[in-house]
């Protein structure tokens, strides 16, 4: 893998040196997306790179000074609907110079497990917006007459699909942006040209353990070819170094040069970073800096830190004072010594009560034993009917299972996908609790035990009594 990365690098490397010319591409120009709202790369990034469930805005001004000239705006959020799905729902607003698109974009993104360490990633951008004339003063600067561009406005819908391929953590993807295209209103009835840009992605993150308070650290190289209508190819390399504190990114595109941007995150939750692209073509040399900045709030528990009882004090050794001879001294220590005598009655008559206690507790111990003993035998001596269609599973005995019959929500094998339906049961108010079966290596998650058939069917029927809409399924440990 090094060797096949290094290789990429040296081709990429090789291919910068190709000419450019300064007329602005009318693609996103979202390269450099590759710690949030990378589903404007490749609609499959939404799975993790867009840390669902998440609200990210990224803005980007191109070649200038904060003026509204060249810019993109993406305001996006992404929420998880289950361990291999994600769908996010998304503001864009796209200035080429030319051409100011406004609208909305959906997104749609499933897992497809192949094997324990394969996975397969499809998903879908839908972009729905109006197209309009930018600034007409921008467009006579270009020679371009801003009456006959008006004949190109109009409402548009494009479809983007995307596939990436993950062998464990190193990854390759393709985006086809503009895969199907279509007018709805505007542009004098003609079609929209489809595949306009095709977007290849090869990345690998490599986990770090820099320390505990940086939590999960990793390093993502990211390297893409880009394809752009009536333009040159583009080829880029990005590099990112993450932690749960901060995150540093840099990188090189042919077209729009060096860039290099950091960020910070604050409560585990809300993340804010900038980043300045800065033209090294010979061609572009004369353009001002790019500017981008990302903000982004993640949705999810925060563990709060536990509060440290504080250690008792210790008394202070009380002053000893002799006390003077008292006439009614010898009265008084009698009356100490009826008080010890009382006290230590008391002590004996507390110590009676806690035997006799002690004595109930040990019999209802042993009835608590036998009942559970006569409720296992009856468990056992239950006769199951299995209805049609209905899925059930019955073994003798479960290592570390109590006889009874359980409610499953769910089955993996794999302890990545095991551990994010966990959370995400657990983020809905729900309290999950899993066995692991050796003779088949699986996780099994389930909602609940009970003693009976019929308590079992009645909460799959009822949906785990309303708490749970999925569909579940009865898994008997007999316990002979």
């Amino acid at each position: 893998m090094p060797k096949f990365l290094v290789c990429l690098f040296v081709i990429i490397s090789t291919s910068l040196t190709w000419g450019q010319e300064p007329t602005l591409p009318s693609d996103f120009r979202q390269h450099s997306l590759t710690q949030f709202n990378a589903s404007l790369l490749n609609p499959t990034y939404a799975l993790d790179w867009n840390n669902p469930n998440s609200l990210s805005v990224w803005t980007r001004w191109q070649w200038q000074s904060i003026d509204g000239d060249p810019s993109t705006i993406f305001a996006n959020y992404t929420h998880q609907l289950n361990p291999a799905s994600v769908a996010s729902v998304g503001f864009l607003q796209h200035n080429t110079g030319v051409f100011l698109y406004t609208g909305g974009n959906l997104t749609f993104a499933q897992t497809f497990q192949l094997d324990d360490e394969i996975q397969l990633m499809a998903g879908l951008n839908v972009f729905a917006f109006q197209q309009t004339v930018a600034d007409e003063q921008f467009v006579e600067g270009d020679g371009l007459d801003p009456v006959a561009l008006e004949d190109f406005e109009g409402f548009k819908v494009q479809f983007t699909p995307g596939l990436r391929l993950m062998v464990n953590r190193f990854s390759v993807g393709l985006a086809l942006e503009n895969a199907v295209g279509f007018n709805v209103s505007g542009s004098n009835g003609q079609n929209m040209d489809s595949f306009q840009s095709v977007t290849g992605t090869v990345s690998h993150d490599f986990p770090l353990m820099i320390s505990e308070g940086l939590g999960d650290s990793f390093v993502r190289p990211v390297v893409y070819v880009k394809s752009v209508p009536n333009g040159d190819t583009q080829f880029g390399l990005n590099g990112l170094f993450s932690t749960s504190k901060f995150w540093v990114q840099g990188g090189y595109n042919s077209f729009y040069g060096a860039s290099g941007g950091l960020g910070i995150t604050l409560a585990k939750s809300f993340s804010l970073g900038g980043l300045m692209e800065f033209a090294t073509d010979n061609a572009l040399s004369e353009e001002d800096a790019t500017f981008e900045i990302v903000a982004s709030y993640h949705f999810g528990k925060t563990k709060t830190k536990e509060i440290q009882p504080e250690e008792p004090q210790e008394a202070l050794p009380a002053e000893t004072v002799e006390e003077e001879p008292n006439p009614l001294e010898e009265e008084i220590e009698q009356q100490r010594l009826e008080q010890e005598r009382r006290e230590l009655e008391a002590r004996r008559q507390l110590e009676r009560v806690k035997d006799s206690l002690a004595e109930v507790q040990r019999q209802w111990e042993l009835m608590e034993q036998q009942r559970k003993k006569d409720s296992l035998e009856q468990l056992q001596r239950q006769q199951v009917e299995v209805r049609p269609n209905e899925r059930y599973e019955e073994v003798e005995n479960e290592e570390g299972l109590e006889p009874g019959f359980y409610l499953i929500a769910n089955v993996y094998g794999t302890q990545r996908y095991f551990e994010n339906f966990m959370k995400t049961l657990r983020e809905k108010g729900l309290e999950p609790k899993s066995f692991y079966r050796s003779v088949n290596k699986y996780n099994y998650v389930y909602l609940e035990r009970y003693n009976t058939m019929d308590e079992a069917r009645k909460a799959r029927d009822s949906k785990f009594f309303g708490k749970y809409a999925e569909k579940t399924w009865i898994f008997r440990v007999k316990g002979n």
